[in-house]
């Protein structure tokens, strides 16, 4: 699997626009510093159309970051009502995906292709009332990443959702409690609040929810469409209106055996087998609830004219790992281990792999040193211009600016492994309903399936996952999300799906999906797991906490601007990351009695259905708060939060009470003290750097040391102005007027634009890049042996690993037969004349 093709974009603070009066000024040099990547999408794709540009830069769309917007209401209200300038250019609110929501973020298209970008986008729907949050955020998936594909429409069936209920089901839910009080002045009045309850209750489900299968032809037709090496046989679907996930399943054959000979879809048209088909649910086609002139077929006819006369396409936004791309082991994330029932010396072996992964790398092992680069046979380049040095000459380890990177690369995984980010034996994996039993629902026939309640059926390179099969998913916040299933094999499972790698198929007669917060099938992503210590840390009795309203959206409204910026500014704010912090900070309290214990469960079960909404917001409409008498204890966090994020890492306070997740860190942290990184760095030779061949002249040299020296000047300005912003309550009266606190907290700066504006000077000087490099490895190692060598490496960094002298380096690459092992899979050597270097 491989990302789409990336589009440079500019990406403006908030606070910018408010101190130019949303009135920019069109500067080529002020905009770099405001240029992001951003992934290719249909709306992009509808620009490239509209405008005929197909240059890197998107030109004409400009993303807004609100981060902090709450702050400043009223400006941010005129934002959304008028827009703003950009030189003699005005861009108005255009479309944000669910992703922008939850981050405070805007989308701003041009005046100029504005309304037939809205007329593409709206696809001619007309609404008198609906809600607004679901259809902005089915317009918002044409910002959805994808590979667009272009000039194919294959025949997509609109199947019914198949409903069931699951009877007897012991859960936990959120209800009203209503409670009296006198207030100050001694009246009576009602408090209503959130709580949690227990009860034994039926409850339905929508078995295929976001999900459908598909004929292998489609699957080879994608896969050369995209120019996948491998083949797509779960397919994540992108369309105007139209999300979800579809598995490649030969139907033609299941249902020859059956005497099946056509299909019905939800209008009541049958249509036979003689083209291959993409079978879905009504689930998948949001379009539904807008394409309802006729209420018959003919409504589908005309989102397939207007999908047309648009110029809409469809996309893929992700696609399966073969068995063989799929990770053996995955990191895993503190929240599936901090609700663990385990004593502490069992737990704390859940780290032992990654301290032995650590341990073979400090103390050098090639294999382990390579690898942890990305340097392979397959992969040569590695994964930056650091492991590409390393890769052509093992010496350049030594150097101390790849030695730097090395270590600063390493420093940040330990730092991960103390807040529980951990290597286990684990792969994320495509949540997959039972197809045979999709199988049965489209053509109604005896719904039997193939798993039982308790069965899933999944595998690895090595095989079925046989037996007990811990299911996770994130965000995790209670624990009756841990979900224990029974691996199995199936005979018929095996002959239709046996090649749906990198997939967790679970049954449809159990409430699994709505266990894991609210998972359906359009694409979410499970962690699977067989370890027997984490399997053993699992309450197996906790009553399964769920949302018994989680398709409740807000009320209907017409669609008027002062509607859509309510919208936008009710929505400025995510609850998603609080929430799971808050749970956080309860799961790691140590309580002293069981009744103390029970009310944290409580909070924390709460906690898990307002987390859920939260996520959801974007498209219902539906928020919960969390209740202030939980958000009130919920600080400090505990202490290994601290390596959680720079966001943490920034607290004054922490809570050291002795949870299994801050006893580790504090073992880990000992550990860290104690380790001794090889090869040492003290005897490096930097002629391997310098290439004779291209010679520097002395005038050359002596104006890219002018220049060296002013690039060190302004990175320590930066470095000081940066220093000072993250400690802002220190400086706050010289920041003040400039950034506000909120804006503090999240700020970054743009290091790629400055090495870019000193990488062009140098270029404009002069164009042979090996000649810069010889300049700058003599001007860091000769002239300022002394001061910062980041020049070498930011500014002349691509021609200095073309420089380097180049050694042998035998790379590994994945090996059934090999006998060297690194995180689950065997490698074996390549020779170096195998390998294709510089």
């Amino acid at each position: 699997m491989f990302a789409p093709k990336q589009y440079l974009v500019r990406k403006y603070p908030l606070r910018l626009l408010i101190s130019q009066d949303f009135h920019l000024p069109c500067s080529p040099g002020e905009e770099d510093q405001h240029l992001v990547r951003q992934q290719d999408n249909p709306l992009f794709r509808l620009l490239r159309q509209i405008t005929g540009e197909t240059s890197q830069l998107q030109d004409y769309f400009i993303f807004v970051s609100c981060r902090g917007g709450r702050s400043c209401q009223e400006q941010l209200r005129l934002l959304a009502e008028q827009g703003f300038w950009l030189g003699e250019r005005h861009f108005s609110l255009s479309e944000r995906s669910a992703s922008m929501t939850r981050s405070g973020i805007l989308g701003f298209a041009d005046d100029a292709v504005l309304e037939e970008l809205n007329r593409r986008v709206s696809m001619d729907i007309r609404l008198e009332r609906t809600v607004l949050s679901k259809y902005y955020a089915y317009r918002g998936l044409m910002l959805s990443s994808c590979h667009c594909l272009e000039d194919w429409i294959p025949k997509i069936v609109i199947l019914p959702d198949c409903r069931r209920t699951i009877p007897g089901q012991h859960i936990k839910y959120v209800r009203d409690q209503e409670s009296e009080f006198t207030d100050r002045e001694g009246r009576r009045r009602t408090w209503v609040q959130k709580e949690i309850a227990e009860k034994t209750a039926d409850i339905s489900i929508n078995v295929f929810d976001g999900s459908g299968i598909h004929h292998p032809a489609i699957s080879r037709r994608a896969q050369a469409l995209v120019g996948s090496p491998s083949p797509l046989t779960t397919i994540l679907w992108r369309g105007p209106y139209l999300k979800g996930v579809t598995n490649e399943v030969d139907y033609e054959a299941f249902y020859r055996e059956r005497g099946v000979t056509e299909l019905t879809d939800i209008w009541g048209v049958r249509h036979d087998f003689s083209q291959p088909m993409i079978l879905m649910t009504e689930s998948m086609y949001k379009g539904l609830s807008y394409f309802r002139e006729h209420r018959d077929y003919r409504d589908w006819e005309a989102y397939w004219e207007r999908f047309r006369k648009y110029g809409h396409c469809l996309g893929i936004a992700k696609w399966n790992f073969t068995r063989q791309e799929e990770p053996v082991y995955t990191r895993a994330n503190y929240q599936i281990l901090q609700d663990l029932n385990l004593p502490y010396e069992k737990f704390a072996s859940l780290a032992e792999e990654s301290v032995r992964w650590a341990e073979r790398i400090v103390a050098g092992d090639p294999l382990y040193t390579r690898c942890f680069l990305g340097l392979t046979a397959e992969h040569p380049e590695g994964i930056s211009p650091y492991a590409r040095a390393v890769g052509k000459n093992p010496e350049m380890l030594k150097e101390p600016g790849v030695r730097s990177y090395f270590l600063s690369l390493l420093k940040k995984y330990i730092d991960e492994f103390k807040c529980g980010k951990l290597w286990l034996k684990s792969a994320f994996k495509f949540l997959v309903a039972d197809p045979i039993l999709f199988l049965e629902h489209a053509a109604g026939l005896p719904l039997k399936g193939s798993l039982a309640p308790d069965q899933c059926f999944t595998f690895d390179c090595q095989g079925p996952l046989l037996g007990e099969t811990l299911i996770e998913r994130n965000p995790h916040i209670c624990r009756s999300e841990h979900v224990v299933l029974k691996g199995v094999s199936s005979p018929l499972l095996t002959r239709y799906c046996g090649h749906l790698d990198n997939t967790c198929i679970i049954n449809g007669a159990s409430i699994t999906p709505q266990r894991l917060n609210g998972a359906d099938f359009d694409g979410d992503l499970v962690l699977v797991l067989q370890n027997e210590t984490l399997l053993e840390g699992v309450d197996r009795d906790a009553a399964m906490v769920i949302d018994i309203e989680d398709k409740a959206t807000a009320l209907e409204q017409e669609d008027t601007p002062a509607n859509r910026v309510a919208l936008i500014l009710r929505s400025m704010t995510s609850l998603i990351g609080e929430t799971s912090n808050c749970a956080t900070a309860y799961h790691n309290k140590t309580p002293r009695t069981r009744e103390q214990r029970q009310k944290y469960d409580s909070y924390i079960d709460l906690l898990s259905v307002i987390n859920g909404k939260a996520i959801d917001f974007s498209k219902t409409g539906v928020l919960f708060q969390i209740p202030r008498h939980i958000a009130k204890y919920a600080r400090p966090l505990p202490y290994f939060m601290k390596y959680a994020g720079s966001y943490y890492a920034k607290m004054n306070t922490f809570s050291k009470a002795p949870s299994n997740l801050n006893r580790l860190c504090f073992e880990l942290e000992r550990w860290e003290r104690q380790l001794r990184f090889s090869p040492p760095a003290a005897d490096f030779d930097y002629s391997v750097m310098l290439d004779p061949n291209h010679p520097v002249p002395q005038e050359t040299f002596r104006q890219i040391e002018e220049i060296y020296l002013e690039f060190n000047r302004e990175m320590n300005q930066l470095a000081r102005d940066q220093a000072m912003i993250r400690n802002y309550p220190k400086y706050r009266e010289e920041l003040e007027g400039w950034i506000t606190p909120q804006e503090a907290a999240v700020f970054s700066l743009n290091w790629g634009y400055y090495y870019k504006k000193y990488r062009d000077r140098c270029l404009a000087l002069c164009g042979d890049i090996r000649v810069i490099a010889n300049a700058a490895v003599r001007l860091c190692y000769e002239k300022y042996p002394r001061r910062s060598r980041r020049f070498l490496w930011a500014v002349a960094g691509e021609g200095l690993v073309k420089n380097i002298r180049p050694a042998n380096c035998p790379l590994p690459t994945p090996d059934p037969r090999g006998n060297l092992l690194y995180l689950g899979r065997t490698y074996a050597y390549k020779a170096k004349e195998e390998n294709s270097h510089d």
